[in-house]
């Protein structure tokens, strides 16, 4: 199935089931626990084909089907003060401050299963009024802390400390903006991860390609849009999504002089909303294969290019969907054989050999001026690097020490 036949599957077969079990699909998504139970097959199509979680189908063909007359994710919520405030600060992650759509849909599916159960397990869904005066703030941290008992045991994607932290981090963003803002007293998920003995540092579970997987990969790609992919992903450190939008209009392959960016090429996404990443990239492999792939589209195309770099006749966007770009870099790596903890890589995986890489080369740049830190009685080279580096300086060491890293990776 592809994407749109998931959502067929979804609204035929498994809606069908939740109201046989009493569940209300027009109020909620089935847990994890149950998917599994009943669909474990459709979960690994879905993790396996486009690299989704139940949570992130839920959020991408936007289920449940709220009421046409109230469109609120929060309309199951009965106490009004809470269901403003948490539409107020879902606007204001969105609005004011700029978030990634994606970002702001992780903190409404989050919030809505945290209110959800709260309100099971308190019989109440009014998380302001205990927030008012920290006179009775044991009773209210004890019934939070009720309430993600409740949640790791319907929950089984929070099954690790790394799962559970976060979860705690996304509902504590909340609350810490009612205290931030002087609208609460205090923040009840305080220590809650010393209460429950989640404290201890999550051993984080990234498989990542290797380079040689990743040369591999490159050698594999026949074709100049598979090799932009595999560029764009492991070279330049890209979401498949923003491979599949790149642009030429963000595009500065020849930088001026004086460009504060420096003397390589970069993109610039500019205004666009990019989560979690810098507005700009440097483009240090892959230069001549991209303004190969230029004058290709120009030659093909001529006027009639619309001047993505990936662009589709199909598609409404006029560049190709992200789904498309995930099975052709599964298709690459299955004919290039090759796995990562016994199945496909997806393009997250050579996107994190970019920040492995990167990692790597800004901690070589830091032991390089351990010595100029001694000389200058520093406790660190990073001392030295804030204080004696301009930024562009850092910047260039930085790029240097990654460019070896990345050089050879990408030859046919």
């Amino acid at each position: 199935m592809d994407l749109e036949g998931c959502k067929a599957f979804y609204q035929e077969k498994i809606v069908q089931e939740m109201r046989a079990n009493g569940l209300d699909p027009d109020r909620e998504t089935p847990t994890y626990a149950w998917l599994s139970d009943h669909y474990r097959g459709f979960i690994a199509h879905l993790s396996r084909n486009f690299d989704l979680s139940p949570g992130d189908f839920y959020a991408e063909i936007g289920v449940p089907p709220y009421d046409d007359e109230d469109n609120s994710p929060f309309a199951f919520v009965d106490d009004q003060d809470t269901r403003q405030a948490l539409e107020s600060y879902l606007r204001e992650l969105r609005d004011r401050q700029g978030r990634a759509e994606s970002t702001v849909a992780t903190r409404q599916s989050v919030l809505r299963r945290y209110v959800d159960t709260y309100q099971q397990v308190n019989d109440t869904d009014d998380l302001l009024s205990p927030l008012q005066s920290e006179q009775g703030s044991s009773e209210e941290k004890a019934r939070v802390a009720d309430t993600f008992d409740v949640l790791r045991q319907l929950d089984q994607t929070l099954n690790t400390h790394a799962s559970r932290r976060k979860y705690v981090q996304e509902v504590r963003q909340f609350y810490q903006h009612r205290v931030d803002f002087g609208k609460a007293d205090y923040d009840p998920t305080t220590r809650l991860e010393r209460r429950f003995g989640w404290d201890s540092a999550p051993d984080w579970d990234n498989p990542a390609l290797d380079a040689d997987q990743i040369q591999s990969l490159y050698q594999t790609a026949e074709t100049p849009a598979d090799r932009l992919l595999v560029v764009g992903v492991c070279g330049w450190g890209l979401r498949p999504s923003e491979v599949c939008a790149l642009h030429t209009r963000q595009l500065t392959l020849t930088p001026a002089e004086d460009d504060p960016e420096g003397p390589d090429p970069y993109i610039d996404f500019g205004e666009d909303d990019r989560k979690n990443g810098p507005g700009t990239v440097a483009l240090l492999v892959g230069v001549e294969e991209l303004e190969s792939r230029i004058d290709d589209l120009h030659d093909e195309h001529g006027d009639d290019w619309n001047g993505y770099l990936l662009p589709s006749s199909s598609s409404k966007s006029g560049h190709i969907s992200t789904e498309t770009a995930r099975r052709h870099f599964r298709d690459l790596a299955e004919e290039a054989g090759i796995t990562v903890d016994g199945t496909t890589p997806t393009p997250k995986m050579g996107r994190r050999y970019w920040y492995t890489a990167y990692g790597a080369a800004v901690k070589r740049v830091a032991e390089r001026f351990e010595d100029i830190a001694e000389e200058q009685g520093s406790k660190s080279a990073e001392v030295v690097l804030d204080n004696y580096l301009s930024k562009p300086e850092r910047r260039r060491h930085r790029r240097d020490e990654m460019r070896d890293d990345l050089v050879g990776l990408f030859d046919s």
